[in-house]
C-alpha cells in the first residue's frame, strides 16, 4: 500500500510555518483596481487549509486503519462538529437539521435573494477515501471565506495588515492549525450580511453513499422535497433498524411534517454547484486539473433470472443439459457486445451506438443455485447496471438485451425474467453554470500560478526514507490536530524530491502508456475515449457517469459541477488520492466564480 499521508502532512505543516517569511505578496488580483486579499492570505485560505482539512476529516473513522464512516454512525457524528466548527471559523451561521447534514450560511443584504447552494456529502463507502464527498465540502468552506474577507478588506472592516498578523499568530508553533483563519476573531456576524449580495449556502449531505441502508440521496432528497416520494424510511440496516427508527434513536424528529418543513422552497434556490473528484481518468489523460460537467449519465439498473433445470455435473450429458449458468455466460456476453466492450475486434455489433462514449454496461454481481462444484446449476441471478448521457442509448440497450436474451433461452428451453430495479434519467448541466465555471477556471489561472509557486517555495526537502511501512489511516485527536499522524502512508507523488517531481510521479505523461491511462488498463484507449468523451473540441467538458446530489438538486434548479482530477481515477479506494495542488486549483476556481456571483450587485 502506498505510503502518503505522512510526507503531505510534514509538507502542509512545514508550509504553514514557513507562511510567515513569505516575500512580499504580489497583487491577487484579477479585476485590476480592486482591493484584493493579499497572495499571503490566499494561500493560507485555499491551498493549506483545504488540504489540511481534508486530512483531518479523513482521519475520523469507524474503523481503525480504514475510512469508513457511515449514516448517523459514531464517526459520521464526530466529522458533523467538525465540519461545522470550520464553516463557523469560514464567517457562517452553522446548523444540523432533522436529517443529519450540516449547514452553514451567509446571508445577503436582500433576505429575499435566492441562494447559490454548495455541497456534496460527508458519509463515505467502506474503506473508502478521504477525497470523495469531502473534497467538494472543504473546498465550498474555503471559496466562500475567501469571497467574504476579500468582500470585508473593500468595505474597510477589516485591513491587508490585520489579516497578514492573523495569519502570523496562526502559525505560531505553539498554536494548531485545524480551526484555521477564523472570521468571528475579525468580523461581527452582523457584518458579514452586508458583505454579499446574494446568499450562499453550504451543505455537507449526511448520506450520498447510501452504504448503510442502501439509500443514496437521503441528503438531498430531503433539501429538495423529495425524499418522502421514494418511501425509503422504512428501509433497514444489517441489524434490522429502519432508517426511521436510527433518526430517532440519534435525537432527530424524522415526522412527515418535519422533514417537509425541511425542504427549501424551489423558487429561493438560485443555483447548486458542487466540485467532486472525477472518479475517472479522463482529466489524467488530457492533462488538466480540473474539468466541468456537461451532464450526468441515467442509470438503469436492472436484475435478469435464468431458471433450468439442476442436474449431476458427472452423469447428464452436454446436448441435453439446461444450464442456467451457461446461459448466464452468453448473455453477459451479448451485453458486452451490445455496449461496443471487450475489444472485439471486427465492426461494431451495435454501430448506431459506437459513437457514445458515455455508454457504460456492468454486470456487478451473480448468484447461483445451489452453487456447488459437482452439480449443474438450477438457477442463475445477476444484476446489470447500464449508464449513457443518452436515455434513448440507454433505453435501445436494455430492449436489444431483451431481445437477446430471450433468443438464448428459448433455444436452451430455459425460463428467463429481466426486470428494472431502479430507474434515473440523464440530467444535463445549466449551460449558463458550465460557461461561468469554464470562464472562472481560466480567469484563475493566475492565481493558481502563484499558489503553486508558494507551494514550491516553502516545500521541505525530502525527508529520510522510513524505515517501516505506514499505515494508510489514522485516527484523529480529539482536538482534531494532526499530531499523531506524521506515520500515516504517504502518496509517492509527495515522496518524490520536488513537486514538480511529485506531479511527474502522481500522474505520469499525459501522451500515453500506463500513466496515462493508470488503473484503466491502457493510456491510449483512455485517451480516444476522453475526446471522444468531452466532444472532442473541449477537453474540460465531461460527462459524470457517477451519480451525485446534483442529480437531485438538478430535479428543481439550475446545476453545475466541476470535477477535479484524481490519480489514475480510483476512487472508493484507499489510494483514491487528489494532489494538493489540484485541491488549491479547485479552491481557486471555485473561488474565482463566487466572487462574480456574490460581490457584483447587478448578479
Amino acid at each position: 500500500m502506498p505510503t502518503h499521508t505522512g510526507r503531505l502532512v510534514f509538507l502542509l505543516a512545514f508550509a504553514a510555518v514557513a507562511a510567515i517569511s513569505l516575500p512580499s505578496p504580489i497583487a491577487a488580483a484579477v479585476d485590476k483596481g480592486g482591493v484584493q486579499l493579499s497572495d499571503k492570505t490566499l494561500y493560507q485560505i485555499l491551498y493549506v487549509e483545504p488540504n489540511h482539512y481534508l486530512q483531518s476529516l479523513g482521519n475520523i473513522s469507524d474503523i481503525p486503519g480504514s475510512l469508513s464512516r457511515t449514516f448517523l454512525s459514531p464517526a459520521h457524528r464526530r466529522a458533523a462538529g467538525r465540519l461545522r466548527r470550520w464553516m463557523a471559523s469560514a464567517g457562517m451561521r452553522t446548523w444540523a437539521d432533522q436529517m443529519a447534514n450540516v449547514h452553514g450560511i451567509v446571508k445577503a443584504a436582500d433576505p429575499e435573494a435566492p441562494t447559490i447552494i454548495l455541497g456534496s456529502h460527508y458519509d463515505t463507502v467502506v474503506d473508502g477515501g478521504k477525497f470523495d464527498g469531502a473534497l467538494g465540502i472543504i473546498v465550498a468552506i474555503s471559496a466562500v471565506k475567501a469571497v467574504l474577507l476579500e468582500a470585508a478588506l473593500a468595505k474597510g472592516l477589516v485591513s491587508d495588515a490585520e489579516l497578514e498578523q492573523a495569519v502570523d499568530l496562526l502559525h505560531n508553533p505553539r498554536a494548531g492549525i485545524d480551526g484555521g483563519l477564523d472570521l468571528a476573531e475579525l468580523l461581527y456576524d452582523q457584518q458579514t450580511a452586508q458583505l454579499i449580495s446574494t446568499p450562499v449556502q453550504v451543505v455537507a449531505f449526511s448520506d450520498e453513499e447510501g452504504v448503510r441502508f442502501h439509500s443514496t440521496y437521503l441528503g438531498s432528497r430531503v433539501l429538495t422535497g423529495t425524499l418522502l416520494d421514494h418511501g425509503i424510511l422504512t428501509n433497514i440496516d444489517h441489524e434490522g433498524v429502519s432508517v426511521l427508527e436510527a433518526l430517532e434513536q440519534a435525537g432527530f424528529d424524522p415526522s412527515p411534517a418535519s422533514l417537509r418543513k425541511m425542504a427549501i422552497p424551489h423558487n429561493r434556490i438560485k443555483a447548486y454547484l458542487e466540485v467532486h473528484i472525477e472518479q475517472g481518468p479522463v482529466l489524467q489523460a488530457v492533462g488538466r486539473r480540473l474539468g466541468t460537467v456537461a451532464a450526468i449519465a441515467g442509470q438503469s439498473r436492472l436484475q435478469a433470472e435464468i431458471i433450468g433445470e439442476q442436474g449431476h455435473a458427472g452423469t447428464v450429458p452436454m446436448r441435453v443439459r439446461r444450464d442456467p449458468l451457461a446461459a448466464s455466460a452468453e448473455v453477459i456476453g451479448q451485453l458486452e457486445r451490445i455496449c461496443n466492450g471487450g475489444r472485439h475486434g471486427g465492426d461494431l455489433l451495435s454501430p448506431d451506438l459506437g459513437e457514445d462514449h458515455s455508454l457504460v454496461c456492468t454486470v456487478g454481481s451473480m448468484s447461483i443455485w445451489p452453487n456447488a462444484g459437482n452439480v449443474i446449476p438450477g438457477a442463475a441471478n445477476f444484476t446489470l447496471d447500464i449508464r449513457s448521457r443518452w436515455d434513448h442509448n440507454r433505453k435501445q440497450v436494455i430492449q436489444q438485451l431483451r431481445s437477446a436474451m430471450e433468443a438464448v433461452c428459448a433455444r436452451r428451453e430455459l425460463q428467463c425474467r429481466l426486470y428494472v430495479k431502479n430507474e434515473a434519467a440523464a440530467v444535463e448541466s445549466s449551460p449558463e453554470l458550465v460557461e461561468g465555471l469554464l470562464a472562472a477556471t481560466e480567469e484563475a489561472k493566475g492565481l493558481v500560478d502563484r499558489l503553486l509557486a508558494q507551494a514550491r517555495l516553502n516545500a521541505p526537502p525530502p525527508p529520510v526514507a522510513a524505515s517501516s511501512p505506514a499505515a494508510a489511516t489514522c485516527q484523529a485527536p480529539a482536538d482534531g490536530s494532526m499530531q499523531g499522524c506524521a506515520d500515516a502512508a504517504s502518496d509517492a507523488a509527495i515522496e518524490a524530491t520536488s513537486i514538480e517531481t511529485a506531479d511527474e510521479a502522481a500522474y505520469g505523461s499525459t501522451t500515453g502508456g500506463t500513466a496515462a491511462g493508470g488503473g484503466t488498463g491502457g493510456g491510449a484507449a483512455v485517451l480516444d475515449a476522453a475526446g471522444a468523451a468531452t466532444n472532442g473540441s473541449n477537453p474540460l467538458e465531461l460527462v459524470s457517469g457517477a451519480g451525485h446530489d446534483a442529480m437531485v438538486f438538478a430535479e428543481v434548479t439550475k446545476m453545475g459541477m466541476l470535477f477535479v482530477r484524481c490519480r489514475d481515477g480510483i476512487s472508493h479506494s484507499p489510494l483514491e488520492h487528489v494532489h494538493p495542488d489540484d485541491v488549491a486549483a479547485a479552491a481557486a476556481t471555485l473561488y474565482r466564480y463566487l466572487r462574480k456571483q456574490l460581490l457584483m450587485s447587478e448578479n
